[in-house]
């Protein structure tokens, strides 16, 4: 029939719901703040890495940039991730969300729009940073060219799966406190199981108790499905890069994209499955 409605589909959906939040975010107050609290933590680091060189005498890795990527990296997963988490509960708490299903917008839409804005804003903040690090030179004149800035392509694949994470946690739950609460909770504990691997590691067996032996031996045997399921695993891979002076690779990249759609599928399936419950 002539003049009938066609309901847009699912990536026009996703398209739509996307370019909206994204507008709000880029205009708010918060997107600029955290920029500037990621230059900051550049130029903080930058003046330790310059009196470093007045006092002592320190050997300069092939990447002088790791640390300050691995502490950028974490700090940007953790705040995007709780805005997930909290965006995503917002949404139930304030019945906006039965507003969206009830129309042409299913879970997955929903779920795909809220993590594009993030991944844009990311991609944004990092995008920033990096201009930060060309033009004011933090670590000192020519200390930074294009080889330093060429390790940033990565960075923002480590962010991922602790931001999918966050969603996971929003979409099962009610209210905004209870979003935040348990994400960071949950990724607490997942963070302490990585610094406890990390700590035993580093020991030699004459230095350990049985208890630390059999809870090392356990945390080895974890590993590879704490590799496959755990975030803070793929958030302390810059930091491992550090402690090794080895540059990250596109396969660990990749290990992190697969697990950050793994996590979007389950935060599509937790929310469709409580809001079936209901």
């Amino acid at each position: 029939m002539r003049g009938a409605l066609t309901p847009p589909g699912p990536l026009s959906t996703t398209a739509l719901l996307a370019w909206r939040e994204l507008r709000f975010r880029l205009a708010s107050v918060w997107f600029w703040a955290v920029s500037s609290a990621t230059c900051l933590m550049a130029w903080l680091y930058g003046v330790g890495f310059l009196c470093s060189f007045r006092t002592e005498s320190v050997i300069v890795t092939t990447d002088p940039l790791l640390a300050l990527n691995a502490a950028v990296v974490i700090f940007l997963g953790l705040v995007l991730g709780l805005r997930l988490a909290a965006a995503m509960a917002w949404e139930r708490e304030h019945r906006t969300l039965e507003v969206l299903l009830t129309g042409p917008v299913g879970w997955g839409a929903i779920i795909a729009a809220k993590f594009v804005v993030e991944l844009a804003v990311l991609l944004l903040l990092v995008l920033i940073y990096a201009v930060y690090l060309a033009i004011a030179q933090p670590l000192g004149a020519g200390v930074i060219g294009p080889e330093e800035l060429r390790g940033l392509a990565l960075i923002p694949a480590f962010a991922l799966p602790v931001m999918a994470l966050g969603l996971a946690v929003g979409a099962g739950s009610g209210t905004v406190r209870a979003a935040v609460v348990g994400f960071l909770i949950l990724v607490g504990l997942l963070a302490l199981v990585e610094i406890a691997r990390g700590i035993l590691s580093s020991q030699t067996v004459d230095q350990m108790s049985l208890a630390s032996l059999y809870l090392r031996h356990a945390l080895d045997i974890a590993a590879p499905v704490l590799g496959l399921a755990s975030p803070a695993t793929q958030l302390a891979l810059p930091v491992q890069s550090l402690a090794l002076q080895v540059p990250l690779d596109l396969a660990q990249a990749g290990a992190s994209l697969a697990q950050a759609a793994v996590l979007l599928l389950l935060a599509a399936g937790i929310g469709h499955l409580r809001g079936a419950l209901r």
